[in-house]
This record gives C-alpha cells, structure tokens and sequence, in this order.
C-alpha cells in the first residue's frame, strides 16, 4: 500500500515542513494549513498518520497530500500510479531539522565573508554583491554543535539557513515579503530563485514587491496579502507541486495571475537556469 511505502515524514520533509518537537515516535509540526504559533499538527511516524488538531482531521498520507496540494483522492492516488509524485527518502529523521528553542542559539549575524559560503554562491552562479543585500551570513549553535551558514530572513524573524550540506529553518517558518511599496507582486518557491531573478533582470529590483515563499507549502496562508495587488506572476519549479501552485492561484485570484515561468521550461528551477544557460 502507498501508506506503508513512502513516509509521512520524508513527504513533509520533501515540503521543507519540518516538526518543532517530538517524543518517542511522535511529532509535531506548526500547521501546514494555517498560521499559528502552537504546534497543533501531529504525525505518528510508527502508524504513518497524522492528525490536526485545529481542524480535528486527519488521516494517511493520501490524505494528507489530497488537502495539501488540493487535489482529489482519486486525482492523488492516480499522480501515485503515474509515479508523479517523486520522494528522497530521509534515512533516520535527522534531529536537527528540529526546531525548538532549547535545541539552538544564535551566536553572529554578520556580512557574508567566509570563503567556503562564497564558494556555494559561485558553484550556484548567484552573484555575492545581490546576495549580501538580502542575507547574511549566520554562525549558530544546534545540539551543542556550531554551524555557519547563508541566513535569509522572513517575515517571523527566523532563517531559511543554507549552505553545501544543510538546508533548514531558525526560529520559524514563514514566507518572506519584500516591499518596495508596487502594486505588482511576483512569487517564487525560495530565495535562490529570487537572487537569480534580480541578476537577470536587474532593473527589476524595485519596480516589484516579491514574495518569497520559502516552502510551496506556504502558498494557501496570506490570500488577503495578495489580494491587494493589480497583477501576480509566479516563477515556480516546473513540477506538478509548481503548476498546481500556480493553478490555485489563478483559481483564487482569477486573472491577476500570470505564470511567467515558460524561459526556464526545460530546467527544474530558475537557479537551475542559470547555472546551466549563464
């Protein structure tokens, strides 16, 4: 059965949805649903189900990817047998995706300067001058172990932190939106594809807002935030999890959505696009 052979975790891990706390086999994650400030989402990793509590739903891992990417049971199971779906399997849950204030301490927030951290900038081709003016570089102390990294805010004040092995979030996740007071938005998945949009189209950089979602997973949260701008366009990776992306948004908010994503159709994303055509 799909419930046994693929894990609830290494889904939501897929999603950069990662649990703030855990006992034994259990644990708990902010809802993917909504925001809030309490874990109210929990996943029984020995069983492979989950159950929110603020919704009082739960069920397998069809379920669960049904309501999180809006689509039917039927429309689920049949992306299954198509092998739509693709999973990296998350060996062993690691403990540091785990985010929970005991487990980490910000030490230094600071200029990016370490060679190794400008070296995973160069192998991905975004340029160290636009990078330092959105992100820092972050050194922190997770499970008695310290760690530097690239850190690139959102809008709860935590971290997307990442560099050549870690990929992760301090504090909490939340979507990141850069306001240059426009009344046109454009959306991407991570920050990556937002460096990579700015040194290609470098007049750009104030004739927008963006939003930076930081996981697909956020997209459902904030409707009212997009609401209020003229014009939408999105530059999602192109996979099934980026065009229904794009397709809710356009069922939501009609014809102020354009996908602008078609000049990198044949890569998986727009930094993929530009490591391979610049």
């Amino acid at each position: 059965m799909i419930n046994e052979q693929i894990k609830m975790m290494d889904y939501l891990a897929q999603k950069d949805i990662y649990p703030i706390s855990s006992k034994q086999n259990v644990f708990w994650f902010l809802s993917p649903f909504r925001n809030e400030k309490t874990a109210s989402f929990k996943v029984d990793n020995s069983t492979n189900r989950f159950y929110d509590f603020g919704e009082g739903f739960g069920g397998t891992l069809i379920d669960l990817i049904s309501k999180l990417e809006n689509i039917s049971i039927i429309e689920t199971i049949q992306k299954f047998n198509e092998n739509s779906f693709s999973f990296q399997k998350q060996n062993d849950f690691h403990i540091e995706k785990i985010q929970t204030k005991n487990e980490y301490k910000i030490l230094e927030l600071k200029e990016i300067s370490s060679f190794p951290l400008i070296q995973y900038l160069e192998e991905r081709k975004l340029p160290l001058e636009i990078v330092k003016r959105y992100c820092k570089e972050i050194h922190y102390k997770l499970n008695q172990k310290t760690y530097y990294a690239i850190a690139f805010p959102n809008n709860e004040n935590g971290y997307e932190i990442r560099n050549k092995y870690v990929k992760m979030c301090l504090v909490k996740k939340d979507i990141s939106l850069i306001k240059n007071n426009q009344n046109q938005l454009k959306i991407f998945e991570s920050w990556s594809d937002f460096i990579s949009y700015l040194f290609l189209f470098p007049t750009d950089e104030f004739l927008y807002d963006f939003l930076i979602l930081n996981s697909i997973a956020l997209l459902r949260k904030n409707i009212e935030l997009r609401n209020k701008y003229e014009k939408i366009e999105t530059y999602f990776d192109q996979d099934d999890t980026g065009k229904s992306a794009t397709n809710f948004l356009k069922t939501e908010l009609k014809d102020k959505v354009k996908d602008d994503s078609n000049f990198y159709k044949n890569y998986k994303d727009l930094n993929e696009f530009l490591i391979f055509e610049k």
